[in-house]
């Protein structure tokens, strides 16, 4: 009986078993990390380039994306900027290859509440659809709260004056899944 042939065969199957134990963890190690990242670091790895998306209410959004909020995105289309709540999308119809996580622990707690009090103070005429796709309103924001806005409602083309305001409405955040700039809207 050749005893060095049995003992190099064992360590052989040995050796095999080692490795293929090695790249079994490895790929639970790696299917653990990626159960680990949010879509918003996904989607922030993306900004700067176009992206695709289908909304729940059945609309395609073709954009640039330029910034990425904890609960919202923000970027440029054809007819100029907008937000989109990310409980309203239902599918992201581009790679996101890239994860970049927001270093930032006061920036990863940003809401869309500090993105509408920025509009507010900036004094931009939006147009508001809801869930369902339907216009909620037009108008400039008037007061942001915890989890609503006031909606100064006027037509999209006028300033927000004392003359041209219609009505107030308040609009739950939740309510809410796209807010465009109105100058070029065509809701």
């Amino acid at each position: 009986m050749r005893w060095d042939g049995l003992f190099a065969d064992l360590e052989a199957q040995l050796a095999q078993g080692h490795w293929q134990d090695t790249e079994a963890e490895a790929a639970e190690m790696t299917r653990g990390e990626r159960s680990a990242i949010a879509l918003v670091d996904r989607l922030r790895g993306a900004v700067g380039t176009p992206l695709a998306l289908q909304l729940a209410d059945g609309q395609r959004l073709e954009l640039s994306l330029s910034t990425v909020g904890s609960t919202w995105i923000g970027g440029t289309d054809r007819s100029g900027g907008l937000v989109v709540n990310l409980a309203a999308v239902a599918a992201v119809d581009s790679p996101l290859a890239v994860v970049a996580q927001e270093p930032s622990p006061g920036r990863r707690r940003l809401g869309i509440g500090s993105l509408y009090r920025q509009l507010s103070r900036a004094r931009v005429a939006l147009v508001v659809t809801g869930r369902d796709g339907r216009l909620l309103g037009e108008g400039t924001i008037d007061r942001v709260g915890l989890d609503h806005l006031d909606l100064a409602v006027h037509p999209r083309d006028e300033q927000r004056r004392g003359r041209s305001v219609r009505g107030l409405r308040v609009i739950p955040f939740d309510a809410v899944h796209l807010v465009r700039s109105a100058q070029a809207s065509s809701v």
